[in-house]
């Protein structure tokens, strides 16, 4: 095999790999996760969830120093048409939570799978 041919075949193992571990990027992304928190509000069925882990820390520039800034924490959108409605129908805003789920597809919301309240929620 010639080099030119074998450089070829390197290069399309390498992008084939590559496709592979995108691809398996996604499917993990769509794994189930689990958001302890403080309920914000409940509408329909849309939970709105404060999210008990800080966001990404930011960084600003202080003279020559740069100095980390602490985020807020998330407010996470929770989607419960997968629950039966006894499962949150008397939750109230400020109510420690626990909620298990999926993410959809653009990561924007999670879909409750099930939800843990009140004792069993303790902040860590």
């Amino acid at each position: 095999m010639s080099t030119r041919a074998w450089r070829w075949h390197a290069q399309a193992a390498v992008m084939a790999i590559a496709l592979v571990l995108a691809s398996a990027a996604v499917v993990l992304a769509q794994g189930r996760i689990q958001v302890d928190g403080t309920v914000q509000w409940l509408s329909g069925n849309t939970l709105t969830v404060l999210s008990d882990t800080p966001g990404p820390t930011a960084y600003i520039i202080i003279g020559q120093l740069l100095q980390p800034v602490p985020s807020a924490r998330p407010v996470i959108s929770v989607d419960l048409t997968q629950l039966p409605q006894s499962d949150y129908a008397f939750m109230r805003p400020g109510e420690r939570i626990t909620v298990f789920g999926t993410l959809t597809r653009d990561g924007r919301r999670v879909i409750a799978t099930s939800i843990v309240r009140g004792d069993a929620a303790q902040a860590p």
